[in-house]
């Protein structure tokens, strides 16, 4: 079945030979499991107890432009094109780098029985040129007439894990222009001559204005992948609230519209993160201004309801039926394409850091109102 014992660094170099891997691969299309996996979207492979392939679905073919028959026998680092596939007789999963991959570690776990999930970091070569992959490993064991094959369903995170990469970088050398900038214009603003102190003083709102907008879309990145961490703190709703107001109010963003306190605010006390709480209603301030024409008022609110902390923002505008019922979504937004995350950012920030809860409703005489709901300290 099985070539002769070869010199290996970490997982068996032992290959089937070509009538045992046509033997398997025909046991497993008369299960009739293939259709399934062939229409699943992601690539799958079933490797056999020597880590080569019996089956690879239609994904994983069109990935590499084979034939089915084409990948029989190999094993992932042959698939892909892993360059230190070539580097021993017994190929992927025999080299000393091999014992830092994720797929191998996941398929020996699997073809022993037992579910693994690992990240697989790969350099490959495609028509002579080396490209770098991160791979989602996700393997299942699977019996067949009495032998141990594994499941593997593969998925290319390359971009995502780049993406993210270029996104701290981002942020990171952004917010240090901005912040030397703002430094400067602060410097500007108190030496500055009578005749430019109101453009010197506009100057560096707006550069404050800014780098709260890039921490804005940092902090939403950041909460979206489950790496914000909180830090609660004792916080008086109304101080916290006229604060916030006033920030908003001399932002550039405000355009005539009127941001108040409205008179039935109630102060009360509460434990949360001042920064993510900001993010929060900052967001619902900045919507509100927004959705008003100029000399229309924004009227900002708090008060404690059947022993809760309540935050609400009131703006004279009603929404159309049809962006109510997709107010909270990813991604919508009545201001044209590549908007839409200030709302969704609110009932994220909301419900997964905040403990508490997202509300909004829009009516003719009432106009439209967004409430967050929060435990009390």
């Amino acid at each position: 079945m099985t070539t002769e014992r070869m010199p290996t660094f970490f997982a068996p170099a032992e290959r089937a030979d070509r009538d045992t891997i046509l033997q398997q691969a025909r046991a497993f299309m008369e299960t009739h499991c293939d259709k399934l996996m062939h229409a699943v979207p992601i690539m799958i492979l079933v490797v056999n107890g020597q880590r080569q392939a019996i089956f690879a679905n239609t994904t994983c073919l069109d990935l590499f432009g084979l034939k089915p028959e084409d990948a029989l026998g190999m094993r992932p680092g042959d698939l892909f094109g892993c360059v230190h596939s070539r580097e021993t007789e017994g190929g992927c999963g025999t080299t000393e780098y091999c014992t830092n991959c994720g797929a191998v570690r996941a398929m020996l776990a699997g073809l022993a029985g037992t579910r693994a999930h690992q990240q697989c970091r790969m350099l490959r070569q495609d028509a002579g040129h080396t490209e770098a992959l991160e791979l989602d490993v996700t393997v299942d064991p699977y019996e067949l007439e009495g032998e141990q094959f594994a499941v593997l369903s593969i998925k290319d995170v390359s971009h995502e894990a780049r993406r993210r990469v270029l996104e701290r970088l981002f942020f990171h050398d952004v917010l240090n222009v901005v912040g030397g900038v703002r430094g400067l214009a602060e410097v500007l603003r108190g030496e500055a001559p009578e005749s430019l102190g109101r453009i010197s003083g506009i100057l560096f709102e707006s550069l404050d204005y800014l780098a709260d907008e890039i921490l804005s879309q940092k902090d939403l990145i950041a909460a979206e992948n489950n790496e914000l961490q909180p830090r609660p703190a004792d916080l008086r709703a109304l101080e916290f609230l006229l604060e916030t107001g006033d920030a908003f109010a001399k932002g550039p963003a405000a355009k005539g519209v009127t941001v108040a306190v409205a008179p039935e605010a109630r102060d009360f006390a509460l434990r949360a993160d001042p920064l993510l709480l900001r993010r929060v209603v900052g967001n619902m301030i900045k919507n509100a201004i927004e959705a008003s024409r100029p000399g229309q008022t924004v009227l900002l609110g708090c008060r404690v309801e059947d022993g809760e902390g309540v935050f609400w923002v009131r703006n004279e505008a009603v929404m159309p039926r049809e962006v109510r019922l997709q107010i909270f979504n990813r991604s919508f937004s009545t201001k044209g394409q590549g908007r839409g995350l200030g709302t969704y950012s609110i009932l994220l920030i909301t419900e997964r850091y905040l403990r508490g809860r997202a509300e909004f409703s829009s009516r003719k005489g009432e106009g439209t109102v967004f409430r967050v709901v929060l435990p009390l300290a």
